[in-house]
Protein backbone atom coordinates (compact mmCIF):
# COMPACT_ATOMS: atom_id res chain seq x y z
CA UNK A 1 0.00 0.00 0.00
CA UNK A 2 1.33 3.72 -0.85
CA UNK A 3 -0.96 6.12 0.69
CA UNK A 4 -0.02 9.99 1.22
CA UNK A 5 -1.43 11.38 4.60
CA UNK A 6 -2.05 15.51 5.07
CA UNK A 7 -1.58 16.43 8.58
CA UNK A 8 -1.49 19.74 8.34
CA UNK A 9 -2.32 21.96 4.78
CA UNK A 10 -1.86 25.35 6.02
CA UNK A 11 0.10 27.60 6.98
CA UNK A 12 2.29 28.83 10.06
CA UNK A 13 -1.19 31.16 11.62
CA UNK A 14 -4.34 31.44 11.13
CA UNK A 15 -5.75 34.36 9.58
CA UNK A 16 -7.51 37.01 11.98
CA UNK A 17 -11.34 35.59 11.92
CA UNK A 18 -10.84 32.04 11.68
CA UNK A 19 -11.92 29.98 13.97
CA UNK A 20 -13.06 26.35 14.09
CA UNK A 21 -13.26 24.18 11.37
CA UNK A 22 -11.73 27.04 8.77
CA UNK A 23 -8.29 26.14 11.21
CA UNK A 24 -5.56 24.39 9.34
CA UNK A 25 -3.19 22.54 10.89
CA UNK A 26 0.94 23.71 10.02
CA UNK A 27 2.73 21.63 7.39
CA UNK A 28 3.32 18.33 7.74
CA UNK A 29 2.07 14.83 5.80
CA UNK A 30 3.00 11.36 5.70
CA UNK A 31 3.91 8.72 2.96
CA UNK A 32 2.64 5.32 4.08
CA UNK A 33 4.52 2.85 2.42
CA UNK A 34 3.81 -0.78 3.81
CA UNK A 35 3.97 -0.74 7.58
CA UNK A 36 6.64 2.02 7.37
CA UNK A 37 5.89 5.97 7.36
CA UNK A 38 7.89 8.77 5.93
CA UNK A 39 7.31 11.79 7.48
CA UNK A 40 7.89 15.00 5.28
CA UNK A 41 7.49 18.19 7.48
CA UNK A 42 5.71 18.14 10.85
CA UNK A 43 4.46 21.70 12.37
CA UNK A 44 3.38 21.87 15.57
CA UNK A 45 0.64 20.06 16.34
CA UNK A 46 1.33 17.37 14.03
CA UNK A 47 2.39 14.62 15.85
CA UNK A 48 -1.75 14.70 17.35
CA UNK A 49 -2.35 14.60 13.79
CA UNK A 50 -0.58 11.54 13.18
CA UNK A 51 -3.23 9.83 16.07
CA UNK A 52 -5.88 11.36 14.46
CA UNK A 53 -5.46 10.33 11.34
CA UNK A 54 -4.79 6.22 12.98
CA UNK A 55 -1.08 6.58 12.37
CA UNK A 56 1.28 4.98 15.06
CA UNK A 57 4.30 7.09 15.32
CA UNK A 58 6.56 4.59 15.93
CA UNK A 59 6.15 3.14 12.24
CA UNK A 60 8.53 6.28 11.10
CA UNK A 61 11.36 5.13 9.81
CA UNK A 62 12.68 8.41 7.78
CA UNK A 63 12.04 12.20 8.53
CA UNK A 64 12.82 14.18 5.88
CA UNK A 65 12.39 18.08 6.68
CA UNK A 66 12.53 20.85 3.93
CA UNK A 67 13.63 23.52 6.18
CA UNK A 68 13.98 24.94 9.68
CA UNK A 69 10.50 27.29 9.68
CA UNK A 70 8.85 25.96 12.93
CA UNK A 71 5.70 25.57 10.98
CA UNK A 72 7.75 23.12 9.39
CA UNK A 73 9.70 21.14 12.07
CA UNK A 74 7.33 22.65 15.20
CA UNK A 75 6.73 18.69 16.61
CA UNK A 76 9.81 17.59 15.61
CA UNK A 77 10.89 17.86 20.06
CA UNK A 78 7.40 16.43 20.86
CA UNK A 79 8.22 13.52 18.85
CA UNK A 80 11.59 12.95 20.29
CA UNK A 81 10.25 13.04 23.67
CA UNK A 82 7.80 10.78 22.63
CA UNK A 83 10.09 8.47 21.08
CA UNK A 84 12.36 8.18 24.76
CA UNK A 85 9.58 8.18 27.17
CA UNK A 86 6.23 6.21 25.58
CA UNK A 87 7.77 4.39 22.56
CA UNK A 88 10.74 4.50 20.45
CA UNK A 89 10.87 3.65 16.84
CA UNK A 90 10.12 -0.07 15.56
CA UNK A 91 13.20 -0.81 13.75
CA UNK A 92 15.13 1.09 16.66
CA UNK A 93 16.71 3.35 14.36
CA UNK A 94 15.07 6.77 12.97
CA UNK A 95 17.15 8.89 9.44
CA UNK A 96 16.37 12.26 9.62
CA UNK A 97 16.73 14.13 6.53
CA UNK A 98 17.30 18.33 5.73
CA UNK A 99 18.76 20.80 4.24
CA UNK A 100 21.94 22.28 4.42
CA UNK A 101 22.59 23.45 8.35
CA UNK A 102 20.18 21.05 9.54
CA UNK A 103 22.87 19.25 11.46
CA UNK A 104 23.70 22.19 13.60
CA UNK A 105 20.39 23.27 14.37
CA UNK A 106 19.34 19.61 15.23
CA UNK A 107 22.20 19.57 17.63
CA UNK A 108 20.91 22.98 19.37
CA UNK A 109 17.33 21.85 19.51
CA UNK A 110 18.30 18.53 21.33
CA UNK A 111 20.89 21.01 23.97
CA UNK A 112 17.72 23.07 24.36
CA UNK A 113 15.91 20.45 25.51
CA UNK A 114 18.64 18.12 27.29
CA UNK A 115 18.23 15.44 28.07
CA UNK A 116 14.80 15.12 27.05
CA UNK A 117 15.33 14.59 23.20
CA UNK A 118 18.09 12.38 23.80
CA UNK A 119 17.43 8.93 21.92
CA UNK A 120 17.08 5.82 24.80
CA UNK A 121 17.01 2.19 23.00
CA UNK A 122 17.53 3.58 19.42
CA UNK A 123 19.67 5.25 17.39
CA UNK A 124 19.26 8.74 15.27
CA UNK A 125 21.21 9.63 12.13
CA UNK A 126 21.15 13.15 10.67
CA UNK A 127 22.03 13.81 6.98
CA UNK A 128 22.06 17.24 5.41
CA UNK A 129 20.52 17.23 1.51
CA UNK A 130 22.05 19.28 -0.98
CA UNK A 131 20.73 19.34 -5.02
CA UNK A 132 21.04 15.79 -6.80
CA UNK A 133 21.08 13.76 -3.09
CA UNK A 134 19.36 10.42 -2.89
CA UNK A 135 18.57 8.94 0.07
CA UNK A 136 18.24 4.93 -0.11
CA UNK A 137 15.44 3.04 1.46
CA UNK A 138 15.79 -0.15 0.04
CA UNK A 139 13.11 -0.24 -2.56
CA UNK A 140 12.95 3.20 -2.89
CA UNK A 141 15.17 6.12 -2.92
CA UNK A 142 14.20 10.14 -2.67
CA UNK A 143 16.05 12.46 -4.11
CA UNK A 144 16.89 15.83 -3.79
CA UNK A 145 16.30 19.58 -5.56
CA UNK A 146 17.30 22.67 -4.01
CA UNK A 147 14.26 25.53 -4.10
CA UNK A 148 14.33 29.16 -3.49
CA UNK A 149 12.79 30.38 -0.10
CA UNK A 150 13.87 33.03 2.78
CA UNK A 151 16.40 30.05 3.39
CA UNK A 152 18.13 27.00 2.96
CA UNK A 153 14.86 24.86 1.34
CA UNK A 154 14.85 21.72 -0.32
CA UNK A 155 12.21 19.72 -2.34
CA UNK A 156 11.71 16.08 -2.26
CA UNK A 157 10.78 13.17 -4.70
CA UNK A 158 10.16 9.61 -3.29
CA UNK A 159 10.28 6.98 -6.19
CA UNK A 160 9.45 3.26 -5.56
CA UNK A 161 8.15 0.76 -7.35
CA UNK A 162 6.76 2.62 -10.82
CA UNK A 163 5.54 5.14 -8.83
CA UNK A 164 6.45 8.69 -7.53
CA UNK A 165 5.09 11.66 -5.18
CA UNK A 166 6.71 15.30 -5.07
CA UNK A 167 6.84 17.76 -2.46
CA UNK A 168 7.27 21.24 -2.91
CA UNK A 169 7.80 22.48 0.88
CA UNK A 170 8.41 25.86 0.79
CA UNK A 171 9.22 27.77 -2.32
CA UNK A 172 9.18 30.55 -4.63
CA UNK A 173 8.48 30.22 -8.43
CA UNK A 174 11.34 28.47 -9.92
CA UNK A 175 10.54 27.35 -13.86
CA UNK A 176 13.23 24.44 -13.59
CA UNK A 177 10.94 22.69 -10.18
CA UNK A 178 8.77 21.57 -13.19
CA UNK A 179 11.58 19.00 -14.53
CA UNK A 180 12.35 17.66 -10.41
CA UNK A 181 8.31 16.75 -10.59
CA UNK A 182 7.73 15.58 -14.20
CA UNK A 183 5.71 13.39 -14.83
CA UNK A 184 4.73 12.53 -10.66
CA UNK A 185 1.83 10.06 -9.87
CA UNK A 186 0.98 12.65 -7.24
CA UNK A 187 2.65 16.31 -6.91
CA UNK A 188 2.11 17.81 -3.22
CA UNK A 189 2.83 21.30 -4.36
CA UNK A 190 2.61 24.67 -1.85
CA UNK A 191 -0.07 26.96 -2.66
CA UNK A 192 0.14 29.71 -0.11
CA UNK A 193 -0.92 33.27 -1.71
CA UNK A 194 -3.71 34.52 -4.11
CA UNK A 195 -2.41 36.57 -7.18
CA UNK A 196 -0.92 40.19 -6.86
CA UNK A 197 0.80 39.16 -3.61
CA UNK A 198 4.42 39.95 -3.00
CA UNK A 199 6.19 37.37 -1.52
CA UNK A 200 9.06 35.91 -4.04
CA UNK A 201 9.16 32.85 -0.97
CA UNK A 202 6.12 31.47 -1.67
CA UNK A 203 4.04 30.88 -4.62
CA UNK A 204 0.89 32.52 -5.61
CA UNK A 205 -2.22 30.72 -7.10
CA UNK A 206 -1.86 31.22 -10.76
CA UNK A 207 2.21 30.57 -10.15
CA UNK A 208 1.21 27.32 -8.67
CA UNK A 209 -1.44 25.95 -11.17
CA UNK A 210 1.40 26.86 -13.61
CA UNK A 211 3.74 24.41 -12.24
CA UNK A 212 1.01 21.67 -11.78
CA UNK A 213 0.42 22.07 -15.86
CA UNK A 214 4.18 22.23 -16.54
CA UNK A 215 5.38 19.23 -14.44
CA UNK A 216 2.72 16.51 -16.47
CA UNK A 217 1.85 15.31 -13.34
CA UNK A 218 -0.78 12.70 -13.14
CA UNK A 219 -2.55 14.21 -10.07
CA UNK A 220 -1.82 17.21 -7.99
CA UNK A 221 -2.30 18.36 -4.43
CA UNK A 222 -2.40 21.71 -3.28
CA UNK A 223 -1.57 22.72 0.10
CA UNK A 224 0.07 24.95 2.33
CA UNK A 225 -3.27 27.17 2.31
CA UNK A 226 -4.03 30.83 3.64
CA UNK A 227 -7.04 31.46 4.08
CA UNK A 228 -7.03 33.98 0.74
CA UNK A 229 -5.44 31.46 -1.38
CA UNK A 230 -7.97 29.33 -0.17
CA UNK A 231 -11.07 31.20 -1.44
CA UNK A 232 -9.20 32.29 -4.76
CA UNK A 233 -9.21 28.34 -5.62
CA UNK A 234 -11.97 28.18 -4.54
CA UNK A 235 -13.49 30.56 -7.21
CA UNK A 236 -11.47 28.42 -9.93
CA UNK A 237 -12.75 26.02 -11.99
CA UNK A 238 -10.00 23.25 -11.49
CA UNK A 239 -9.17 19.55 -12.99
CA UNK A 240 -10.68 16.67 -11.69
CA UNK A 241 -6.87 16.06 -11.24
CA UNK A 242 -6.25 18.94 -8.81
CA UNK A 243 -7.16 18.15 -5.30
CA UNK A 244 -7.13 21.04 -2.35
CA UNK A 245 -5.76 19.87 0.38
CA UNK A 246 -8.13 19.52 4.00
CA UNK A 247 -6.03 18.14 7.12
CA UNK A 248 -6.55 14.44 7.48
CA UNK A 249 -6.89 14.05 3.80
CA UNK A 250 -5.95 10.49 2.64
CA UNK A 251 -5.06 10.17 -0.87
CA UNK A 252 -3.74 6.34 -2.31
CA UNK A 253 -0.92 6.43 -4.49
CA UNK A 254 -0.91 4.52 -8.10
Amino acid sequence: MLKWVVLGSGCFSPEPGETGATVRNPAGHALVVGRDILLFDLGFGDLGQMFRAGLDPACATHLFFSHRHPDHVGDLPALLFYYRYARKPRGGRLHVCGPRGFAGFFQRLERAHHPWLKPKGFEIKISELEERDVVNGGDWRVLCREVPHSTEAIALRWEGGRRSVCYSGDTGFDPGFSLFAQQADLLVLECSLPDGAKNASHLQVSQSLQLVKTSGARRSLLTHLSRSSFQELSKRALSPKIRIASDLMQIRVG
